[in-house]
């Protein structure tokens, strides 16, 4: 119903410019919808407000000189008292007919120019209205294609770690929670290529100034293993290449990282 009332079919009706089948749908229309009843009234009612505002009240001047006309025409027309019985000729009156035909041409002159008119702002609303709403809808497109190249770049990553986690050279190390801060992480470690992958499972935020630290234990020494990077996208973390390890564990350092871990900031320790 919302879309034969924004069609622009009641206004072409009402403006008399649609072909007898289209009228008698209006009419049909009107009778049984309200909604459709009312958006006639509405601009019908809009008709003759634009009508109204354009009327122009009479000068006074014009209004004594038809007044003076009217009593002068009447003193003429009243009969004069004579003695003389003979009959008084009749004159047929005069119509202008071509008068009346003005000025009726000339009010239907003012309801076409104020539809016009009020058919004009009705358009250009629209109008206004339709170019809003092709930018929006054009924004939210643009929205969508940005929302789906990420989700598109997040399942491809996924599915790569994915393939990292279920393959069988691959060795799991879970780091537990050393110090108490529900800490933990886990690490993939390639037995062929030795290429380690670190998954942040959960670690605080940071301080301004610091960054945590993978370390691998080989031999009993700490041999350093890459900065953990917890701005990245959660997933698997690449880290550096370690050919062999007794344990992994991250600690807590100034930002860039250190030569030597800070044991007192260790958060989390995985034995293999």
């Amino acid at each position: 119903m919302q879309e034969y009332i924004s069609s622009g079919s009641i206004e072409s009706c009402i403006l008399g410019l649609a072909d007898p089948a289209e009228q008698q749908e209006f009419e049909r229309m009107r009778l049984e919808h309200p909604e459709v009843r009312a958006a006639a009234d509405a601009f019908e009612a809009s008709l003759e407000a634009a009508a109204m505002a354009g009327a122009v009240a009479p000068p006074p001047a014009l209004r004594e000189t038809v007044f003076k006309s009217l009593y002068e025409n009447d003193s003429l027309n009243k009969p004069s008292l004579q003695s003389d019985p003979s009959p008084i000729p009749t004159i047929p009156a005069y119509k202008n007919e071509a008068a009346g035909w003005k000025k009726y041409l000339a009010a239907a002159s003012i309801i076409l120019l104020a539809g016009s008119a009020a058919l004009n702002v009705y358009l250009y609303n629209r109008y206004k209205n339709s170019d809003t709403l092709y930018n929006d809808l054009l924004a939210q497109q643009q929205q969508l294609a940005n929302n789906n190249q990420s989700l598109q770049t997040q399942l491809s990553t996924a599915e790569q770690d994915l393939l990292i986690i279920r393959d069988p050279n691959m060795k799991m190390v879970v780091m537990a929670d050393v110090n108490k801060t529900n800490s933990r992480g886990t690490i993939y470690w390639d037995n062929n290529s030795k290429d380690v992958f670190l998954m942040v499972n959960n670690l605080p935020k940071p301080a301004p100034g610091q960054q945590y630290q993978l370390w691998a234990i080989v031999d009993g020494k700490p041999v350093d293993a890459g900065m953990v990077a917890l701005d990245k996208e959660n997933g698997l973390h690449r880290m550096k290449n370690i050919p062999r390890a007794e344990a992994f564990a991250i600690t807590l350092e100034k930002a860039g990282g250190s030569e030597s871990p800070t044991l007192t900031a260790m958060y989390v320790l995985g034995k293999i």
